[in-house]
């Protein structure tokens, strides 16, 4: 896998991370049928620019392409957009827009997303004193589980049900505060650079999957992989790390087992690196 000679690694691992979920999870070929051929033609386009992120040195020009791809189809079919597509496409525009000298681009976009969730969350009443919280577990109670790549929706959600039974309007009232603080935290994170917001962006994608059942689109692997934002240069996985750790998470094996599934991959990326560490100390 090559690299982007002006691309600052975490960038390029991030729009590695993220094509790879994007083709894996079927988005590339789930374009809005106007025509056969028209969708025909986009599948085949947008999943060869996903490929050639990952492989070519041409990530940049890859990456513009496909949020072009993206962002056409979200303006003429509105149907079809969802914010997690539109957060995807932004990603991507960022990285192609961004350099080793100009590098803040990708992690002030996903900042601006964290700080606009929470004064959103924190604007409605409903957040500050626990409704929201309270009803959105009542229903996941209810309902089941939600979208996730080879999982079945509607399957009983054991744990909303245990919290539904056990929750107060008290305890979701903090719930509710918590996910907002925890929000603008990790804003400030990603708008200074903040290395500690790696693992709690981490953490906090996989608890809202780990209630909900659902990666919510892509916002499960786009968010996760924004974690790499933060990272040292020296201590990111490699290209096939990092692209066979996606393919084990987003493929369509994948279901309620994601949250474990996630923590050995973090444990294998550490192992990974601590071998790479060790092999550079000994060739000192």
């Amino acid at each position: 896998m090559r690299s982007h000679p002006d691309l600052p690694t975490e960038h390029l691992r991030l729009a590695q991370v993220v094509a790879t979920a994007w083709l894996f999870t079927g988005q590339s070929v789930m374009w809005p049928a106007q025509t056969l051929l028209w969708t025909g033609a986009l599948a085949v386009i947008s999943s060869a620019l996903c490929v050639a992120i990952v492989f070519s040195p041409y990530t940049r020009a890859c990456c513009l392409c496909l949020a072009s791809f993206i962002g056409l189809e979200i303006a003429l079919n509105p149907t079809w957009f969802s914010h997690n597509r539109l957060f995807v496409a932004a990603l991507l525009l960022m990285v192609s827009l961004s350099s080793r000298r100009v590098s803040v681009l990708p992690r002030w976009q996903v900042a601006l997303v964290f700080l606009v969730a929470a004064l959103d969350k924190l604007s409605s009443p409903a957040w500050r004193d626990g409704r929201f919280m309270a009803s959105f577990i009542a229903e996941l109670a209810r309902f089941g589980l939600m979208w996730a790549p080879g999982g079945k929706t509607g399957t009983p959600n054991w744990l909303a049900q245990a919290l539904n039974e056990a929750g107060t309007r008290e305890v979701w009232m903090v719930v509710g505060l918590f996910a907002i603080a925890v929000e603008l935290f990790l804003a400030g994170c990603f708008l200074f650079g903040t290395r500690f917001g790696a693992g709690l962006n981490v953490t906090f994608h996989v608890m809202v999957y780990a209630v909900t059942g659902s990666t919510m689109g892509q916002f499960f692997f786009a968010g996760v992989a924004c974690s790499l934002l933060l990272v040292r240069e020296e201590e990111l996985p490699s290209a096939w790390v990092a692209v066979l750790a996606t393919v084990a998470l987003a493929g369509p094996w994948t279901h309620r087992f994601l949250p474990l599934g996630m923590l050995v991959v973090l444990w294998l990326v550490r192992r990974h690196h601590a071998h790479v560490s060790r092999v550079h100390r000994d060739q000192r």
